[in-house]
């Protein structure tokens, strides 16, 4: 959790926290890498891209995607 008063260290040591936390997560949580995202995604889904199709944001390639309502936004 971020302070209050907060700067960019502390931000960075909140996304670290978090990336460590989803590849743990991903041990235990098998997540099969797709082509396309999935339909009718709701606000917070998470999905594991392939790297070769589209729907997901193209330019950040493989990897873990969180839907935001509106957008897939990379995880990492």
């Amino acid at each position: 959790m971020l302070p209050v008063n907060y700067d960019a260290r502390s931000v960075q040591q909140e996304i670290n926290k978090t990336n460590e936390s989803v590849r743990t997560l991903s041990q235990f949580i098998p997540m099969i890498p797709l082509s396309y995202p999935p339909v009718e995604a709701l606000a917070g889904y998470l999905a594991m891209s392939n790297g070769t199709g589209g729907g997901f944001n193209g330019s950040s390639g493989a990897g873990l995607y969180r839907y935001t309502g509106s957008t897939w936004a990379f995880v990492g």
